[in-house]
């Protein structure tokens, strides 16, 4: 791991001073003589070595395929998304650019801009990945974005070094985690971590997974076309169990003042015994803490609701990845194109992502493979789990603004979680997308 990591922070520095950023003209580069060049524009920092999965990987690719030049450009955050939405306005789009699957980039990938991947998708391809990267981004069908890994936006991460200490178990049951609550305080620590301060978290973190249990898909589907309601049970009960864990002590004190690296650091320092987060978290633990440590941590999903319809189930979205140009269909740069975000996805830069943490969609054989404990845990946690909707995915952002802000009211004890069903429920039928389909 170490040694895989440090060969990409090395590359990292040859990949910027080799290519850097650069400005580009919008559509198809002209064929040089050297072969195709591709312009991008990506939601990449090949600087944090966090990305450097993909610094080596694009080194890799990039001396497999001399043929293709590149001329790249990068932004991360708001920054990335002001550029990339002033670019569709102005029909200035590079041929490839970072998408994702549902709204975030919906001004690309709604609008015609993005092209239909299915035109270079063959069974045989799509069969080495996880099932769950053909569900239909478009209305049609259309995939505009092969997700490279699968962001898993709920776990329970256990510290069984306390449970020992404290003579408790795993809990199976909602009601089993409340009856902890007391002797976990009583003994000095805090039953769960999780920090609220930037408000979408308990949203994505906890809430989603909750509504999948006690309405599954389905019951989602039909909410978010209007075919049921967010004022429904699942969805008000689900939010009666957030209220519920705040009124029963069972986050540590200040869960929504607290960052959600806060609420990190609280579990790593053995403060809590578990710690609600996303499952990539798993990455920062197998850098940050001791072995022994990593050994103690167990991964789990949120003990079984009562009344709850789909059990054992998490919540996940599939991680943004790379769209193309539309204008390149049926092009020989629109074939170098996929051709790249094939390589990225495919087993070659699955096998150089793995090596930096992250668990691809991409089917890999990790028989024999010498990955830290807790990473395989991760790539077990995907297949033993069903997925549910992650609900700032599917809905509108706008509709965040009002949503995750009435959470953290309810949390603080100054509205019901029937209001805040009410108030959402109030803004999607006059505002959100699905509902003026």
């Amino acid at each position: 791991m170490i040694k895989s990591l440090s060969k990409a922070v090395l590359l990292t520095a040859v990949f910027l001073l080799a290519f850097g950023t650069s400005v580009f003209a919008s559509g198809a580069q002209e064929t040089a003589d050297e072969g195709i060049v591709l312009s991008t524009y990506l939601q990449i920092d090949p600087a944090n070595p966090q990305q450097a999965g993909y610094v080596e990987m694009q080194a890799a690719f990039e001396a497999s395929r001399p043929d293709i030049t590149f001329q790249h450009e990068y932004a991360t955050g708001e920054a990335f998304h002001q550029k990339f939405q002033a670019m569709v306005a102005s029909r200035e789009l590079p041929d490839v650019f970072t998408t994702y699957i549902g709204k975030r980039t919906a001004y690309v990938t709604e609008t015609g801009n993005a092209m239909d991947l299915n035109e270079y998708l063959t069974d045989d391809f799509k069969n080495q990945f996880s099932a769950a990267t053909w569900e239909a981004q478009g209305p049609n069908g259309e995939i505009y974005t092969i997700a490279p890994s699968m962001a898993v936006c709920h776990s329970m991460y256990v510290n069984t070094t306390l449970l020992d200490e404290l003579g408790l178990d795993i809990p199976e049951t909602y009601e089993e985690l409340l009856a902890q609550v007391e002797p976990i305080r009583a003994a000095g620590y805090y039953p769960v971590s999780m920090g609220n301060k930037d408000q979408w978290v308990v949203n994505s973190w906890l809430l989603s997974a909750f509504v999948d249990r006690m309405g599954g898909k389905e019951w989602f589907s039909k909410a978010m076309v209007g075919d049921a309601s967010f004022t429904e049970p699942p969805f008000v009960k689900s939010l009666g169990f957030v209220s519920e864990m705040v009124e029963k002590n069972v986050f540590s004190p200040g869960v929504n003042q607290m960052s959600n690296t806060e609420a990190d650091q609280e579990f790593y320092q053995q403060k809590s015994v578990y710690l609600i987060d996303a499952g990539w978290r798993t990455s920062a633990m197998v850098t940050s803490l001791p072995q022994e440590q990593q050994d103690a941590i167990e991964m789990i999903v949120f003990p079984a609701l009562p009344g709850e319809v789909s059990p054992n189930s998490s919540a996940a979205v599939l991680s943004e990845g790379f769209g193309i140009n539309s204008k390149l269909s049926g092009t020989p740069e629109g074939q170098a194109a996929f051709d790249f975000i094939a390589y990225y996805t495919g087993k070659e830069g699955s096998e150089i992502r793995l090596s930096t943490g992250e668990i691809p969609t991409f089917k890999l054989d990790y028989s024999g493979m010498d990955l830290p404990g807790l990473q395989m845990k991760y790539a077990q946690f995907q297949q033993d789990h069903p997925m549910g909707y992650v609900i700032d995915s599917k809905m509108d952002g706008e509709g965040m603004g009002l949503l995750n802000p009435d959470i953290q009211a309810m949390m603080f004890g100054n509205i019901t979680p029937d209001e805040v069903a009410e108030r959402y429920e109030a803004w999607v039928v006059e505002n959100d997308s699905n509902r003026m389909k």
